[in-house]
């Protein structure tokens, strides 16, 4: 799924940076003068697990080491 950050960088929303919280995680755009935090709340539980495990391995993120 291609998404637009407030930036304006378009990419796949996969592509975003993982961020784990205690809401389940989040996805941030990868601009670092933006860093737009997305909660994805709009997704089904079951959806956002499933964009998040993406996120994490196309960005080599392992979850045990980023608490």
């Amino acid at each position: 799924m291609r998404e637009v950050c407030y930036c304006g960088r378009t990419g796949e929303i996969e592509d975003r940076e993982p961020v784990i919280d205690g809401e389940g995680g989040a996805l941030r755009c990868p601009n670092d003068e933006c860093g737009h935090v997305d909660y994805l709340l709009w997704l089904s539980p079951e959806n956002r697990r499933i964009v998040m495990k993406e996120a994490e391995r196309r960005s080599g993120l392992n979850r045990s080491t980023a608490a």
